[in-house]
């Protein structure tokens, strides 16, 4: 399923519980700009790191030539080098706070490997995980109070 299909189910589904909502198509196109011509590079998963949704420039980011390559398959299925101790340090920050966002050295599918500043948080009432994040170069300095991972 494409992933303008799964926004309008998501949106269509969440919007259902709220009648006061006037006109549900115009909210669902701004949805899809945004989630399509963000500058961030936004990933949607299960809790268990498997894609639901990936926007072009996340899959870019991570080395692969559409989305659709990323959905349904989990975080460490695609990088197999990963260790779980950073996803566990992630996963119990996730737990307790419900957001994790920190600067992370991550996989890139060419075996490659870069920085990015990551923010992570819990979708409230859904066993699901919205991630966003942007490529750091050498120029940029991260934020001090990041967290910082390796997960490579």
């Amino acid at each position: 399923m494409d992933n303008l299909v799964k926004i309008r189910n998501l949106v269509n589904e969440l919007t259902v519980r709220d009648e006061n909502l006037i006109n549900r198509s115009k909210y669902i196109e701004i949805l899809e700009e945004l989630f399509l011509k963000s500058p961030q590079a936004i990933a949607i998963m299960e809790r268990d790191w498997k894609y639901v949704l990936v926007n072009e420039l996340f899959a870019t980011l991570y080395g692969f030539n559409c989305p659709t390559e990323m959905i349904g398959k989990c975080h460490y299925e695609l990088f197999k080098s990963i260790p779980e101790r950073p996803i566990d340090d992630i996963n119990y920050q996730l737990n307790e706070k419900g957001n994790w966002k920190g600067v992370i050295e991550c996989p890139h599918k060419l075996n490659d490997s870069f920085l990015y500043e990551v923010d992570i948080k819990k979708i409230k009432d859904r066993n699901m995980l919205v991630w966003t994040c942007i490529e750091i170069t050498e120029t940029d300095t991260p934020s001090s109070s990041l967290n910082k991972s390796r997960i490579s």
